[in-house]
């Protein structure tokens, strides 16, 4: 039997899961700083930072592709422009013996670009939404939080 080599992820969705981080960090940035900072202020800060980790021979965290700018944009400026409608949406659907506030906000960084990006930005099959942030959960926090953001995105994508 032999082992099939899996096909390289082509740059263009590299660059796209890249963005989904990149969004998600600066959404961090802003809630744990109280910051209100413009969508193309966060990814110029952020792309600085990136192209100074990658010249520097300690590499955190540009081993990905570069961000997609235009993906970025449209994250950053539509979770920030409808947090209100997107954490009634978080509440409503954790029931109310849990609460947005005490959530990670790194766990609430990512649910909140998952449904933005389910709700407003269609383009792709809700299951693959789904996967890039379960997968991208698993980058900041273990198997109870993936099942969660799991179990929680499919629901949210059925509805």
């Amino acid at each position: 039997m032999t082992e099939k080599t899996p096909k390289p992820v082509p740059l263009s969705l590299r660059r796209k899961s890249s963005a989904r981080l990149a969004a998600v960090q600066c959404l961090y940035r802003l809630k744990i700083n109280d910051e209100k900072v413009s969508p193309t202020k966060l990814f110029d800060d952020y792309m600085q930072q990136w192209y100074e980790d990658k010249a520097s021979p300690n590499r955190a965290m540009s081993f990905g592709a570069a961000p997609d700018r235009t993906l970025f944009l449209k994250l950053a400026a539509g979770v920030i422009g409808n947090t209100e409608e997107i954490e009634a949406t978080i509440q409503g659907s954790i029931g109310e013996k849990w609460k947005l506030s005490r959530m990670s906000p790194v766990l609430v960084a990512i649910i909140s670009c998952a449904i933005y990006e389910l709700k407003y930005l269609s383009a792709l099959k809700p299951a693959v939404i789904v996967n890039e942030y379960v997968t991208l959960t698993g980058r900041f926090f273990g198997e109870q939080e993936i099942g969660f953001v799991n179990g929680l995105l499919d629901k949210l994508a059925k509805a």
